[in-house]
């Protein structure tokens, strides 16, 4: 067993927690609320014709659901930034779509009206705009915001002179675009009522019923409600888009916006009342772009853009959560439950502290008799604090009694959110991939390395495929490359992560070596052993401006002869951010090499023992040594390479 948080392991993986527990959370991986859907991701004007810099990076991994952006952006509108058709275009190459809100072709705050034929005019603009853009990455029009605050009645009824001609204009231009209404500012049954009379009444019923949410614990009791009105109208239950969603208003909980502690029970009943989507709240940042506070000022990862990562990283369908209190702010939690990926993962946060008891029933037959449960935690000081990730707690093995486990979590802080991450506890032994050691000279795809557990045939930091369809079963990722649907490379490769090959040396030789490897960011590579001693150095990829997809050929000679026979070959990653596609091993007759008077003067290439390299020098082997010492170079060893010859030397 792995060293874990708690003490008393023993009894906790029978069921029994040697601490008496303040809250127990329950939760059933084998009922299955619905699909994943990731409802809960995405924000009001996250995303400007700037910001975030790198689209890929900051919202590729998030799953983003929905992002609610102004109808014109620019000057004298409402927003000045986050133009929804050019924030459609920035987005078009990821999973979200953008809901466009038409009052912020407006100015001022409230919104100044011009008028219904100006309006009308306005409206038609924006339409045509989106049309014209050829996109298709949208998600609805919202007619109006927070109406019963934003709306002077000098001006004559909202839903007559306002509702209704716009969506008889919008139904007639863009027939196919789903109308989403009132956008309350806050639920109230008085509220919701008068405006399903209305729309009954006059024919003109929204697609998508829609209202802000300020606190989670009143999203129960308005989800009830609004279902009461339905059946009372005899109207459908309507998709639900919260699209303004954070802890409060008032400024002691507007700096708790895209906060990992008050954001997780936000998910979690969004989850469970089945939401079709929602966007964390931007108000209380100096500006937009920050995908609803969980970026920080500069741009950077805060403890909240982790959060959603974990639940981006989510697939499969969510699993049934039942907490201590569903209509409070307090302990709540989301779980889903991924078969192809042979995981399970629960997150949980709230406005309370204390030990709590996570009482996991369901866990499916897959999983086997045991279970290894990684617990780790997201900080967070503030929105504006960079946070570098998730940190491990607890690796624990659980024996599984009944479908049951209980694992303990100490939440410290109500800013916190944690996560439980779930895989089959049993260790696979190592053996080679495809039942058949790979043939050393030839190709050895980066996708075949060996068969077995993490730890035992491949180390990958943050356990999960986030591949494209193959070795799935394991925490590699291994994704398609582009325009070559039947070809896979490792991806995300990060510092001191490895994979073993097993491998048989058909001939005792030396071999020239050529990689094909990618990096669109950082100088980074890999370095390869075997039977646990250094062959290469560090075979690097020069970035390459974020394109990913552009492989190099990066080449080397073995440092020594390898020896003939079967043997494991391990991959190392050095630096991070790295794409592995192959490496090919070719013989070469040192011969030529050897006879190289070891006087003749040659130019080689300085590197020390990880790969880092330190210039060049100019010298004979004969006199390399001191060369390198009269340069100042430190006592240690250092692999030069020229175009002749690789060599080992120490300087003492």
């Amino acid at each position: 067993m792995k060293t874990g948080l708690f003490t008393s392991i023993a009894l906790v993986c029978s069921g029994i927690t040697s601490f008496a527990a303040d809250f127990t959370l329950k939760v059933n991986l084998s009922d299955s609320i619905r699909q994943v859907t990731h409802c809960a991701s995405g924000a009001l004007y996250g995303v400007t014709e700037q910001y975030p810099v790198d689209i890929n990076a900051m919202i590729g991994p998030l799953k983003c659901r929905m992002f609610c952006q102004p109808g014109a952006g620019g000057q004298g509108n409402q927003h000045p930034y986050g133009d929804a058709i050019k924030v459609a275009e920035r987005l078009k190459n990821t999973d979200a779509q953008v809901q466009i809100t038409l009052p912020d072709i407006l100015p001022n705050w409230p919104y100044k009206w011009p008028g219904l034929d100006s309006w009308l005019k306005q409206v038609e603009e924006c339409v045509n705009r989106k049309k014209a853009s050829g996109l298709t990455n949208f998600h609805s029009y919202v007619i109006w915001n927070e109406p019963y605050g934003t709306w002077n009645d000098s001006n004559g009824d909202f839903h007559s002179t306002v509702w209704k001609p716009t969506y008889e204009l919008l139904r007639r231009l863009d027939p196919d675009m789903p109308i989403v209404g009132p956008a309350i500012a806050y639920y109230t049954e008085e509220r919701m009522r008068k405006f399903f009379k209305f729309c009954k009444e006059n024919n003109c019923l929204p697609d998508i019923v829609c209202w802000h949410q300020w606190g989670s614990g009143g999203l129960p009791g308005a989800v009830e409600n609004v279902r009461k009105l339905e059946k009372e109208f005899g109207l459908p239950d309507y998709p639900i888009c919260v699209n303004e969603y954070c802890a409060g208003s008032n400024a002691e909980l507007q700096k708790y916006e895209g906060c990992p502690g008050y954001s997780v029970p936000f998910i979690a009943k969004f989850e469970r009342y089945k939401i079709e989507s929602a966007t964390i709240s931007w108000w209380f940042t100096q500006y937009p772009g920050r995908l609803g506070s969980i970026l920080t000022a500069n741009n950077e990862k805060g403890g909240g853009w982790h959060l959603y990562k974990w639940y981006g990283d989510m697939e499969g369908y969510m699993a049934s959560v039942t907490p201590p209190n569903d209509k409070s702010e307090g302990l709540d939690g989301f779980a889903a439950v991924n078969k192809k990926m042979r995981e399970a993962s629960i997150v949980l946060g709230g406005n309370n502290t204390g030990l709590v008891d996570v009482a996991i029933e369901g866990i499916p037959e897959w999983m086997g008799s045991e279970v290894e449960v990684t617990t780790e935690v997201v900080t967070w000081e503030n929105k504006d604090k960079a946070v570098a990730g998730p940190q491990t707690l607890a690796t624990d093995i659980y024996t599984v009694n009944n479908g049951k486990i209980i694992v303990p979590v100490n939440v410290t802080s109500k800013l916190y959110a944690y996560r439980l991450y779930i895989t089959p506890g049993e260790v696979v032994p190592r053996s080679p991939f495809l039942d058949k050691a790979l043939s050393i000279p030839g190709t050895i795809e980066a996708e075949y390395f060996d068969n077995g557990s993490a730890g035992v045939a491949y180390y990958d930091k943050d356990k999960q495929n986030r591949g494209e369809g193959y070795r799935l079963e394991t925490g590699v990722d291994v994704y398609t490359i582009k325009d070559k649907p039947n070809e896979y490379a490792v991806g995300y490769a990060q510092n001191e992560e490895w994979l073993d090959y097993t491998v048989n040396v058909e001939k005792e030789a030396f071999y020239d070596i050529t990689a094909t490897l990618s990096s669109g960011g950082e100088q980074s590579g890999i370095q390869l052993q075997l039977d646990g001693e250094n062959i290469t150095e560090m075979l690097q990829t020069a970035p390459n401006d974020n394109d990913w997809e552009s492989y190099l050929e990066t080449k080397t000679r073995t440092l020594t002869k390898l020896p003939q026979g079967e043997h494991t070959l391990r991959m190392s990653v050095v630096g991070d951010w790295i794409n592995i596609d192959k490496f090919v091993f070719v013989e070469y007759d040192p011969t030529s090499v050897d006879l190289i008077d070891a006087s003749e003067t040659q130019t080689f290439e300085i590197y020390d023992s990880i790969g880092r390299k330190y210039g060049e020098i100019t010298s004979s082997q004969v006199d390399i040594s001191n060369k390198l010492k009269e340069k100042g170079f430190a006592s240690g060893t250092y692999i030069l390479k020229s175009s002749k010859k690789v060599l080992k030397v120490i300087v003492d």
